[in-house]
């Protein structure tokens, strides 16, 4: 779809479902972005249409923008804080299977395979771990580079 036909459809504002880095049926590991336009749609200077959205600072592609009604906005925000709750509960039951060593993203990426979430990329491993720590379940140490997560003494 152009711009033009985008802008003559959707004004802005309008809820959208947008995938900046790749489209789910290509294989993209990152959650979809549950927001609105925020611009009118137009050509960039690579001849791409693109529209920007709320929540996300570059433009993305037209082809990576799904417009949706209000209420499957509501309900995929519904469910997307149901899986995140879900998946975080397994990662800390993971991390409670096994307190010992530090838990850093690519352990916990390997503990969301085992566990069924198979999709979970390195960088929603990172963030679920820092959203952990940040709820007061795990204590992040940082040893030059690295930060690795243990569980508090209040999360055993």
């Amino acid at each position: 779809m152009s711009a033009d036909e985008f802008n003559s459809r959707y004004p802005v504002g309008t809820p959208v479902f947008a995938y900046p880095g790749a489209r789910p049926e290509d294989g993209a590991a990152d959650e979809a972005l549950i927001t609105r336009t925020r611009t009118t749609a137009r050509q960039a200077s690579s001849g791409t249409d693109v529209v920007w959205v709320e929540g996300h600072g570059a433009y993305i592609a037209l082809t990576h923008v799904d417009p949706v009604t209000e209420e499957e906005a509501e309900q995929a925000r519904i469910d997307r804080d149901a899986l995140i709750t879900a998946r975080r509960a397994a990662l800390l039951e993971a991390i409670r299977a096994y307190p010992s060593g530090g838990w850093k993203p690519e352990r916990a990426h390997f503990a969301f395979k085992q566990a069924g979430f198979g999709w979970v990329g390195i960088r929603l491993a990172k963030a679920d771990l820092e959203a952990l720590a940040a709820d007061g379940h795990l204590t992040p140490h940082t040893e030059t580079v690295i930060r690795h997560y243990d569980l508090t003494e209040a999360a055993r």
